[in-house]
């Protein structure tokens, strides 16, 4: 039976070699979401690599969650339905020097493409899911004395559930990844939130694809709007 973990002679760092192989396994589909992998001394001896390297590389795709370590059963390829599953390169933003203009032109084109998904594939049910929490959203925004953090909470909560209602578990990773990144700077309560908010909702309610994509941009650019009048006031 072929090994598929041996590697050849010449090669990097032990713990490179220990992740590059099962990325190469994975991309592959020599390696599948819930399967057993070897054991340490299994991988260590057919990776040519010390226990150590293995167990320190074993900890790195953990803590990404690309395996599983059960303990007393093993150690397994994450399944999808393990929300920590997380690509590397993601990680790599967070220690890039990036102006809030570029993470903004990323955040509008997965906005424009996740509603075209939403209205595709989200069932009624999952509408209704939204709509309940757009609701929530608008009425905390009318209050008198609006609590910012209720409503950026449910501002977050109504755009991860567009992310989860695309059904393209990628395109949400990658979207709730970017949505963190700018929770910090959300301005939820400014006078043109609400309608833009209203306008991108009912769009996608109604199924409309076209509609949904412009107030989607509409939206962006509420969002820019209500974000430099903070930054400008302080």
């Amino acid at each position: 039976m072929e090994d598929i973990f041996a590697v050849n002679e010449g090669r990097p760092s032990a713990v490179d070699v220990v992740i590059e192989k099962i990325k190469e396994l994975l991309i592959e589909k020599k390696l599948s979401p819930g399967e057993l992998i070897p054991s340490e001394s299994a991988l260590a001896e057919s990776l040519k690599v010390g226990r150590g390297s293995v167990r320190e590389a074993l900890k790195v795709l953990s803590a990404y969650g690309v395996i599983e370590i059960k303990r007393g059963a093993g150690t397994y390829i994450s399944s999808a339905s393990n929300k920590k599953l997380f690509d590397f390169s993601l990680f790599q933003i967070l220690v890039q020097e990036h102006d809030y203009n570029s993470l903004t032109q990323v955040r509008a084109l997965l906005e424009e493409g996740i509603v075209k998904l939403v209205i595709e594939f989200a069932t009624d049910e999952e509408l209704s899911a939204m709509e309940k929490i757009n609701n929530l959203f608008l009425e905390e925004l009318a209050k008198p004395n609006v609590s910012i953090q209720a409503a950026s909470r449910l501002d977050i909560q109504y755009h991860r559930l567009m992310g989860k209602y695309s059904h393209n578990s990628i395109v949400e990773n990658i979207y709730n990844f970017i949505i963190g990144l700018f929770a910090p700077t959300m301005n939820p309560i400014h006078e043109t939130v609400p309608d833009s908010h209203r306008n991108l909702h009912q769009a996608i309610m109604d199924r409309d694809p076209e509609r949904a994509v412009e107030q989607a941009r509409n939206h962006i650019q509420t969002w820019i709007i209500s974000h430099k009048a903070v930054a400008g006031s302080n």
